[in-house]
């Protein structure tokens, strides 16, 4: 168990490892999709909680995951306001270095969106000499009531147009129907292509949400998809959106979005969505400034940084 002392107090700050003992009371210090790495934290698990205590209460929390001999990540990292610009975030962070290079990790990495809170975890990152944070993606949010109370014209009617003329060789449908065929001629492409492997649609399956998961056929195969999951009962992340680029122009990605979202809007009223767009996706993170961003209620980076630990 570690400290971490403090000259103007007489009281010191406890660091421990959680287990399925102690797990419970830090819940709420992570994101609730994490929660359940904490309720099954046991030797054999590849996740490591640590957590910080003052006089016995729960003031703080590090959560990580990790490849043995390999490679950690850092899901979360949270401190309880009061306690916040104390050196309580930096000796997670430390202990957390520490107890991942105990079980063979030459590398971490952690990932996050810009914040309210991003300067001081930065600034965690620089003293413990981590790599400058990179850039890796647009995450955005909107809801169902902001668009439709944004009308862009020059948007609405472009979708409008996409929507109405559609080419006679074409057809969107819901990827629940997706033939057994078409299902494996799509596994086989995952395993063969880069690119199709990059926006597998069958991750998350069990999430999937059928109203606005679309599959786009030309000439009756099967050339795109957007695939949808629910992750929360009022929400829908747009999660993979693809048209193959060797026979397809970008404006039939445009095409299955325009109808996702119309989807939502029209039978789910106020709802959220969001979806995450890579940096290197040049195009669509230029369609996303140009033409969404009305739409959007928030665009923030996601950033990357990493630190080796040999």
């Amino acid at each position: 168990m570690g400290k971490i002392p403090y000259a103007d107090t007489v009281q010191s700050y406890q660091l421990t490892l959680i287990d399925t003992t102690n797990a419970s009371v830090y819940e709420e210090f992570t994101y609730l999709h994490f929660r359940s790495l904490l309720q099954n934290l046991t030797p054999d698990v590849p996740v490591l909680g640590i957590g910080v205590k003052l006089a016995g209460n729960p003031i703080g929390l590090a959560l990580a995951s990790y490849s043995p001999q390999v490679y950690g990540q850092i899901l979360s990292l949270f401190v309880v306001p009061s306690h916040r610009r104390q050196g309580v975030g930096t000796a997670l962070m430390a202990r957390m270095e520490t107890e991942l290079q105990h079980r063979g990790c030459t590398e971490i990495e952690i990932n996050y969106l810009t914040s309210s809170h991003s300067p001081a975890l930065e600034g965690i990152l620089t003293h413990q000499k981590w790599s400058t944070p990179k850039a890796t993606a647009l995450v955005c949010y909107a809801s169902t009531d902001r668009v439709e109370q944004t009308k862009q014209p020059h948007l609405t009617q472009y979708l409008d147009r996409l929507l109405t003329n559609l080419p006679a060789d074409y057809s969107l449908f819901p990827w629940n129907t997706l033939t057994n065929k078409e299902r494996k001629e799509i596994v086989q492409q995952v395993e063969t292509d880069a690119l199709v492997r990059r926006f597998n649609p069958f991750s998350e399956e069990k999430k999937l949400e059928p109203l606005n998961s679309l599959g786009l056929r030309y000439q009756n195969q099967v050339v795109g998809w957007i695939i949808t999951h629910r992750i929360a009962p009022d929400t829908i992340r747009y999660t993979q959106m693809f048209v193959n680029p060797k026979s397809q122009p970008l404006s039939r990605s445009t095409l299955l979005l325009a109808r996702a979202i119309q989807l939502q809007v029209e039978n789910l009223p106020h709802t959220k969505g969001t979806f995450r767009v890579d940096i290197d996706n040049t195009p669509m993170v230029k369609f996303v400034h140009r033409r969404l961003k009305p739409y959007l209620n928030e665009i923030r980076y996601a950033w990357s940084a990493t630190k080796v630990v040999l």
